[in-house]
């Protein structure tokens, strides 16, 4: 176990964040990927799961999760990056928790999910500071808490527990009149098992609605659904040789929850090409990470004589 845990420090995984320069439909077509990696200082963090909060001429704003490497666990930060030369600006911790946090993703007002926020928030009319709703991964509470964070000040309160479970990645939608909620338990969240849930505005909690099985480890979610001409894309960790080895993009048929795939996208980052795991946009900006490990060199010697 010694061992093992100095082989981990040494050869410690370590993520970036980009810019997808691709348009949405090169992307789907096919078209070699070409990204461009923000650059920090940052030595004992690094950055995953981005989410765009906003977009202006010379500043794109991103909520990530940040893994802080004294503490040995993931806190949400909110980065601000020059759009000319990729530089991280400013960072802000805007939650931090005694238990890991990750996948910060963003409910807006406009969003069609608004229904099940009106059901958990009354003060959704008067609030005059911007803001929005975040549905962060806090798997180890055993519960998924959703909060509402105001941009400016960047106060941040806890408004409900929406499902006490332990799941990993939950994104909701809504379809027709219904809120939906799309993740993997904790007990298998890189796996070919995808849960959906149910919105009851009755018990103001998402309820077991079914379990799908997919063909391959691709069930855990990487970003928030988006429609392609009219079409409802997915996009997925596919996780077959690894965590995060890949995002799918997902054709999605939501009459009989069916998915197939349109596009599977690599790591393009020349250092860091282990894999990725995060697809989101807003405004006409693509956002991706990318996984490597340190001293990469021992990795593979110790795959090599199968002690890893």
């Amino acid at each position: 176990m010694l061992l093992k845990t100095f082989i981990k420090k040494l050869t410690n995984e370590r993520w970036n964040i980009g810019f997808i320069q691709n348009s949405t439909n090169d992307i789907i077509n096919g078209h070699d990927i070409e990204v461009k990696w923000i650059i920090h200082n940052f030595k004992d963090s690094w950055f995953a799961d981005p989410f765009i909060l906003d977009v202006t001429d010379k500043e794109i704003t991103l909520l990530v999760e940040e893994f802080y490497k004294p503490i040995g666990k993931g806190r949400i930060a909110k980065l601000i990056i020059d759009r000319i030369t990729n530089v991280l600006i400013k960072r802000d911790i805007i939650l931090e928790l005694p238990t890991h946090l990750s996948f910060p993703l963003i409910i807006r007002k406009d969003n069609k999910v608004e229904d099940f926020i009106k059901d958990i928030d009354t003060e959704i009319e008067s609030s005059t500071e911007p803001f929005v709703y975040l549905l962060p991964e806090n798997g180890e509470s055993g519960h998924l808490y959703i909060y509402k964070y105001f941009i400016k000040t960047n106060q941040i309160i806890r408004l409900h527990c929406i499902l006490n479970e332990a799941v990993e990645d939950a994104v909701p939608i809504k379809i027709d009149k219904n809120s939906y909620l799309f993740c993997t338990p904790r007990e298998n969240p890189n796996g070919n098992v995808l849960h959906v849930y149910k919105w009851s505005c009755i018990e103001k909690l998402f309820l077991f609605k079914k379990e799908i099985y997919l063909e391959e480890n691709t069930a855990r979610m990487s970003g928030s659904f988006f429609y392609y001409k009219d079409i409802l894309i997915r996009p997925t960790q596919e996780c077959n040789t690894q965590y995060g080895h890949a995002v799918t993009l997902q054709e999605t048929d939501i009459t009989n929850f069916s998915f197939i795939e349109v596009r599977k996208i690599y790591s393009v980052h020349p250092k860091l090409n282990i894999g990725c795991h995060t697809f989101n946009s807003y405004k006409g900006i693509i956002v991706t990470d990318a996984l490597g490990f340190d001293r990469m060199w021992i990795r593979k010697m110790l795959k090599r004589l199968k002690l890893i």
